[in-house]
This record gives C-alpha cells, structure tokens and sequence, in this order.
C-alpha cells in the first residue's frame, strides 16, 4: 500500500509539474508575506507613476528605494496574521479544547477525553490534550480563559537537578498548537504558582531524557500567556523562568502570532537544556509586556530569525545570546528584523548577525545600556537607538560594545548621553548615521580598566559633543 501511495504521489507532483500550477496556487495569499506581482501580459496605459523619492515614469519604477528609519515608537497593537484558524469544525485538528454549557471540554475527532468546570483547574484536562495529540499532530484550543497550575515537576538537568515546574509539558513529539487568537484564547497560571525557591516554566517543550532530540516541527500560535504575574511571589528570575522554555537538539520551531503577558521571567526562551539548541527557529508577531526578565531570547540558536515583534516594560527587549566558543563555531546566521521595544537589547557572543529597523527608546528605563554587545560580530541597519541624554554614565548611552564586539552601525539614528561606546578591545565601524549626543558622539572610556578600542566613522553628523577617547584607542574619521 505504501509503494502505491508513494507512486501516485510521484505521478501527482509530475503532472503538476508538467501542467503548471493552477491559478489557485498561484493566487494563494500566506502569512506575514508581502504581495508578490505575478508576471502577466502587458497592456498600454496613461497614467503616469510617480516614485517616492520623486521620480517619474510611466510604467515603471526604476528608482533606488532609499532606507526608511522610523523615528515613532510607542505601545501600538501587534501585527496580526491574516490567517484565521479554522474554527468551522473542531474534527479538523487531532485534539481541541473548547467551552459548552459551563464545562471546559477536550476531545479528539473521534471520543470524549474529559471534562472539568469553567474557572476550574484545567491543568490535567490539558495534559490529556496533549498526550493525546500523536507526534506531527495538531491541538485547537478554542476562545476563552483557561486557568493552569504549575503542578507537573521537571529537571532540567541530567543528574536530576534544576527542578522547574510547569503548566504544559510537551514533550518528546513535534506538534501544532493553535488559539483562536490573541485574547481570545487566554492561558493565565493561577496564583501562587511560582516563587524564588519555586522556578516555573508555563509551557515547556523538550525531549524528557536529557541527551534524546528534540522536536523536527513545532508550532505554536495565536493565543495569549498570561502569568498572572502580580498573583506570583516575584523576585529575580531564575534562568530559563518564564512563559515558554524551550530545549533540546532541535528544527524548525515556529511561534508566532503569540501575545505574553506578566512574566515573572521571559516571554519566550528558545534555550539549550537538555541535548542543546535550536536550528531554523522562527519567532514573529509577538507582543510582550510586563517581563520580569526578556521578552524574546535566543540562546546560541543557528540560522535563526526574530521579526515584526514589539516588546514592553520588560527588563530586556530581546537577546540574542551565544557562548564562549564564539571564535571557534560556525556561523551562527541569527537576524532581526521590524523590532519595537522601550527596553534594552543585548548580544552576547553571537558571531554572525543582522539586525535591521530596530527601533528602541530606553529613555525611561533604569539600569540599561542599550543596544549593547559582548564579544558579539554583525551589523545594524536602518534603526533607531535612544536612551536617555540625562543619565550621565554607560545607563545613558545610546550603545555600549565591550570586550571584542566588532559592530557595523549603518544608517541609523543615535541619540543618547553617549552615542557609539567601545570599550576593551572592540570595534565600530559607523556609517551613514546621524548622532546626537550630550557626552560624546564617539567614546571610548572605561573608568576601570584600559581600552584598546576603534571606532571608525564615515559619512556621519554628529550633534553635540564630538568625542570622549581613551588613550590607547583610536577614533579614526574617513
């Protein structure tokens, strides 16, 4: 039966081939895509096209595209996907989880899994759910608010130690998790769940053993986590703490279309517990606010990509975070892109990445430095970097590279009491920006210790201050 599946298979992907795809296909809309305009048959017009930048012609555009910097940030609603779950029949997923008559009810297509009372515990009926979703499968959980313990018990680490707690163990399978959308279906941890001595992680996805691999293909999309995080005992984070902790050797993990909300931790951490780290990781349309510890973080992931998210009142933005063989790895391959956020943004020994139109304002925070990056490699384009001309320290500058960060800053917009700070051994090459600055727009002083810093300019306005620079460290103008 499998050898004829897989031939009618073949001769299906060979007509197709042969026939073309049908306009259906071709019209076909995806998520998060721009519009891509087909080729078709010219026709003759009249009216004239006018570009952006000013030009006209008549058909076409053949003008440049100049980069934009967008100079606006604040809380705005996040992106939402153009696609819709498919709630015209729960039989269309492999599990679902939805509310009739005061009853909180899971199901597969076929049987009743069980039932508990609304504003109840959900926290077994959910463990249910998912252990009843078969790898590859799929789970609906349909519009409401649906209150979890932290009462499943796990170690992170191979000799039993690094107890977490969690909400939602999913493990040992690739899967598809689905809301009805953001605020409309509503994952909240009830109170008195996490304390100092007590880490939780709200939903965590992994292989059980700690040397097995992880996931091939997992996703998890439109709905909100909630960690009711005023109803928890705060306190400092513990590593890994937050709404979704993720490990184990793993590919192709795909969140989007999240919204995390009071955090005592992060909002989601794609880490490296359990066998390691993540590949071809994507994490889009996020809205975070009220994270005790980072909105986004990516702990020594490969090709991997975070964009279109914006993130608020947390204590970092996003981190993109590595490790000390920084010099000896691959490549890493890790990009942003179409970041909001009022908060700091780090890299640590990420040796390969791009980040593009991050638009950031620490001007209210306290006890940030920025855009700051540690033994990190890669560019910056087209962003915005602020922080507040009033705190006069590294907390007020705009940037702040240390150790052997070696950074591209090319059209952006710098503002803050320092603009670009390089200490220890690293290096900025700035290009094309535009600085304002009441202690320096290029700096290279460290009160404790002796630099050997550069920065090299090209092409750049500095208003205010023009420089601070140590000795020992070059500021070298083109």
């Amino acid at each position: 039966m499998k050898k004829l599946i897989s031939i009618i298979i073949l001769f299906m992907l060979t007509t197709l081939t042969v026939v073309g795809m049908n306009d259906d296909l071709l019209n076909m809309k995806f998520p998060d895509m721009p519009e891509i305009d087909m080729p078709g048959t010219e026709t003759e017009t009249d009216c004239e096209c006018t570009c952006k930048d000013g030009c006209t012609c008549t058909c076409t555009c053949d003008c440049e595209p100049q980069p934009i910097i967008n100079e606006d940030i604040g809380t705005e609603d996040p992106k939402v996907s153009p696609y819709v779950p498919d709630t015209t029949s729960l039989d269309n997923y492999d599990v679902s989880i939805y509310t009739e008559n005061d009853y909180i009810i899971a199901k597969t297509s076929s049987r009743q899994l069980g039932k508990v009372s609304v504003g109840s515990d959900a926290v077994d009926l959910f463990k249910k759910a998912i252990d009843a979703v078969p790898d590859g499968g799929s789970l609906y959980i349909d519009s409401g608010k649906y209150l979890l313990s932290a009462k499943h018990k796990f170690a992170l680490n191979p000799d039993g130690s690094n107890i977490f707690y969690t909400c939602l163990p999913v493990l040992d399978k690739s899967m598809h998790i689905y809301g009805a959308g953001e605020d409309k279906t509503i994952l909240q941890m009830m109170p008195g769940q996490r304390s100092p001595d007590r880490h939780v992680a709200m939903m965590l996805i992994r292989a059980t053993k700690a040397y097995d691999l992880g996931y091939e293909d997992f996703e998890v999309a439109y709905l909100t986590l909630d960690g009711n995080r005023a109803a928890q005992t705060d306190g400092q984070p513990h590593d890994g703490e937050g709404l979704i902790l993720v490990g184990s050797l793993r590919t192709n993990g795909n969140y989007h279309d999240l919204k995390f909300i009071n955090s005592w931790g992060s909002g989601i951490y794609l880490g490296n517990n359990g066998s390691g780290s993540g590949t071809d990781e994507i994490v889009s349309n996020i809205y975070s606010e009220n994270c005790g510890a980072e909105a986004i973080i990516l702990d020594t992931c490969h090709n991997s990509q975070v964009r279109d998210s914006e993130s608020w009142n947390c204590r970092e933005g996003l981190v993109l975070y590595g490790n000390d063989d920084f010099r000896e790895r691959s490549q890493d391959g890790i990009t942003a892109s179409n970041i909001r956020t009022d908060s700091q943004v780090t890299v640590w020994q990420v040796n390969d990445f791009i980040i593009e139109n991050l638009n950031m304002d620490c001007t209210k925070t306290t006890g940030s430095y920025g855009f700051m990056v540690r033994d990190g490699t890669g560019t910056i384009k087209d962003s915005t970097l602020k922080s507040n001309k009033n705190r006069h320290d590294s907390t007020g500058g705009a940037t702040y590279l240390i150790e052997q960060a070696h950074v591209t800053f090319d059209n952006c917009i710098v503002e803050g009491y320092y603009g670009i700070h390089a200490i220890g051994q690293s290096y900025a090459e700035v290009t094309n920006c535009k600085l304002v600055t009441t202690g320096g727009c290029y700096v290279t002083v460290d009160p404790f210790d002796p630099v050997s810093s550069t920065i090299k300019v090209s092409n750049s306005e500095c208003s205010g201050k023009k420089s601070d620079i140590q000795a020992g460290s070059n500021l070298i103008e083109i």
